[in-house]
């Protein structure tokens, strides 16, 4: 007999090959939200380095827009260095959940963001930098990510933008906001 009911052997299996089938599936998605391409880093004519955000909401709204500049991880960091460099960031971070500006100077959130700046607000080499925003609804379906690094962003023209994947031209970065949502 088994401990999962009397005669019950060939169901109890399948049952408990469903549920092992069930946590195989839905382990490795985890709850980190699907990253969209909603983010991007262009630079304007006069050469001012812009953030670019496209939320999925009717509103126009996105929750915890951030911009952090870190050391990049080195093989070998432990995950306690990996944790405290993470920890020294620049950029800025505002909190909760904010009507998108959804062109702006990367270094100048909008105020009404009250975003907290750390550090020296602009592009410099070395560090790797990742912006961000995610969305404002409680479900965490999507974050919008672009990781660059000062060098990227000296290479971009009027009119690119830097994407998650890519550079691309400002239209099609529209369209993959649009068609991601």
């Amino acid at each position: 007999m088994t401990w999962y009911g009397r005669g019950r052997t060939r169901g109890g299996r399948r049952w408990w090959s469903t549920v092992a089938a069930g946590v195989a599936v839905l382990a490795p998605a985890g709850c980190s939200p699907e990253e969209r391409p909603l983010a991007g880093v262009a630079v304007d004519a006069d050469g001012t380095v812009r953030a670019l955000l496209r939320p999925c909401d009717d509103d126009g709204r996105v929750r915890g827009p951030r911009l952090h500049g870190t050391v990049p991880e080195r093989a070998g960091d432990t995950e306690r260095e990996a944790d405290a460099a993470a920890e020294r960031w620049v950029g800025w971070e505002a909190r909760g959940t904010e009507r998108a500006e959804k062109d702006f100077p990367l270094f100048a959130p909008p105020k009404r963001w009250q975003a907290e700046t750390r550090g020296a607000q602009e592009l410099r080499p070395g560090l790797s930098y990742r912006l961000t925003f995610g969305d404002p609804d409680d479900t965490y379906a999507y974050s919008g990510v672009v990781i660059f690094d000062a060098a990227q962003v000296a290479a971009l023209r009027p009119g690119e933008v830097l994407t998650g994947t890519s550079t691309t031209s400002r239209e099609e970065f529209e369209d993959e906001a649009r068609a991601s949502c």
